[in-house]
């Protein structure tokens, strides 16, 4: 459907990517319409009617995103409260912010108030401080480019704490003052949007202990420079990757293929290794032609040409898989498996056996599959600079080495 603009609670709404999901006519055929017509849609704004005709109306979006309070690092938290002997109070944090290809990522701390968890033995202050993500577009651009945006730093997120990070909530920025169907003053200049996620954030869910990385380990603005062209560069891959956390298949089989497709789709992406040729391309050339000089006829050296190329050929798939292993720390590939040759011949054996012949690797594919999981993990976090300490913690969650 188009976009369909409403009005609720006092204020303009306008829902994208719409659908009928129900739709129900009571009298008998007398009535010239449903009578009740429900709809559903993947987006709705809150606040401002959309032209349909001009959609690149946003500047940014400020985004809560689950565990980026905990990612940015024990000492921003620490930095964030001044806690003495009899009192407390918060601090102010400075913002955290970094230009990549001309957008500016700015993490932003915000501070609530102080309240009691009155229990029946004691009594407790608790504070609140949480984190906003703001993203700043170069120009005017549309809802899904700072989508895609937005999905890079789920993507980080998720990578560091190695389980599904989502979205808590978002509003977007609009490039100029919204339009009102009464053409009241909007009360901000932000715009609440709510979305159909593939992953339901969990946001009151407690933080996860055992980080792959934080900012501890690497700078926000180090981490995010190189983590937002790398996944933009490989965003098949990734996206495939990361997909096995956001909506994980209930079937081993399903994860196992998955992950290896990403390994291999992400290394196709981030390789910048020129392809071989068999032979020297002067050789070959001279070979060729003796062999054409060799025939009687024209359909025989029609048919030489065809079958002699000396075309570059792309690495396969256990090669890709060994180039993976070759830049992951040595002590880290050692901790997720004990004989990286016996996991390059199964997990090949594996993708071709499941992708062309429906054949796994029996008692064996769970463990692998967690394996090559890690691998790709620490892959990832060797692209973005981390070193061998933060790589090993891959290996942290695998019951023994593959």
């Amino acid at each position: 459907m188009p976009l369909i603009h409403g009005r609720a609670n006092n204020q303009d709404i306008t829902l994208q990517e719409a659908w009928t999901r129900k739709s129900t006519t009571y009298g008998f055929g007398f009535s010239n319409g449903p009578d009740v017509h429900l709809i559903g849609a993947n987006r709705a704004f809150i606040g401002t009617h959309i032209d349909p005709d001009e959609p690149a109306v946003w500047q940014g979006a400020w985004v809560q995103l689950e565990n980026l309070v905990t990612w940015l690092g024990t000492e921003s938290i620490r930095q964030s409260a001044e806690i003495r002997r009899g009192s407390a109070a918060f601090a102010a944090v400075p913002d955290r912010s970094v230009v990549v290809q001309d957008w500016t990522y700015t993490a932003v701390k915000r501070h609530g108030g102080f309240d009691f968890d009155l229990q029946r033995g004691d009594a407790s202050v608790v504070g609140l401080t949480s984190t906003r993500l703001r993203i700043d577009a170069p120009s005017p651009c549309t809802i899904e480019t700072l989508d895609e945006h937005v999905k890079a730093f789920m993507d980080l997120l998720t990578l560091a704490a190695g389980t599904a990070c989502g979205v808590v909530s978002m509003s977007v920025i609009p490039a100029r003052a919204p339009a009102s169907a009464d053409s009241r003053p909007q009360a901000s200049n932000d715009i609440p949007t709510y979305v159909r996620h593939i992953h339901q954030a969990i946001p009151l869910a407690p933080a996860p202990s055992d980080w792959r990385f934080t900012c501890d380990d690497r700078p926000f603005e180090e981490l995010v420079s190189k983590w937002v062209p790398l996944q933009r560069t490989a965003r098949g891959g990734t996206s495939a990757y990361f997909g096995n956390y956001y909506d994980r298949p209930g079937y081993t089989e399903s994860r196992a293929l998955l992950t290896a497709i990403a390994a291999e789709a992400t290394h196709r992406s981030l390789d910048i290794t020129p392809p071989e040729r068999d032979i020297d391309a002067t050789v070959f050339e001279s070979r060729l032609r003796r062999a054409l000089d060799a025939m009687t006829s024209d359909e025989e050296r029609i048919w030489v040409r065809r079958k002699l190329r000396n075309n570059p050929t792309s690495p396969s798939f256990r090669q890709r898989m060994r180039s993976i292993l070759e830049q992951v720390d040595a002590s880290t590939v050692g901790a997720i498996m004990s004989d990286s040759d016996q996991w390059l011949s199964d997990i090949t054996k594996t993708r071709n056996g499941l992708a062309h012949e429906a054949v796994g690797l029996g008692d064996r594919l769970l463990e692998l599959e967690q394996a090559t999981d890690a691998t790709v993990a620490a892959y990832l976090m060797a692209l973005l600079g981390l070193n061998a300490e933060a790589q090993r913690r891959t290996a942290t969650r695998l019951q023994r080495p593959y």
